[in-house]
């Protein structure tokens, strides 16, 4: 039997930035949940035109995100 001793209890989870895009051609809403903050994003069902950024949701909803 290993004895493994556990430094902690919690995993280190990274902090996600969540935004909310729109693609102007098939009129699409994309939430993006990333640990970079993205400048630019394409539409995944497009696939080649660029997605216009609506905002964060916490300044679109006003509200904080956390994983469960």
């Amino acid at each position: 039997m290993l004895n493994v001793r556990i430094t902690s209890d919690r995993a280190t989870v990274p902090q996600l930035h969540a935004t909310l895009w729109r693609c102007d051609r098939c009129n699409s809403f994309v939430s993006i949940h990333s640990v970079q903050v993205l400048e630019e994003a394409l539409c995944p069902a497009c696939g080649t035109v660029q997605l216009e950024l609506c905002g964060t949701f916490n300044s679109i909803l006003g509200v904080q995100f956390a994983d469960a």
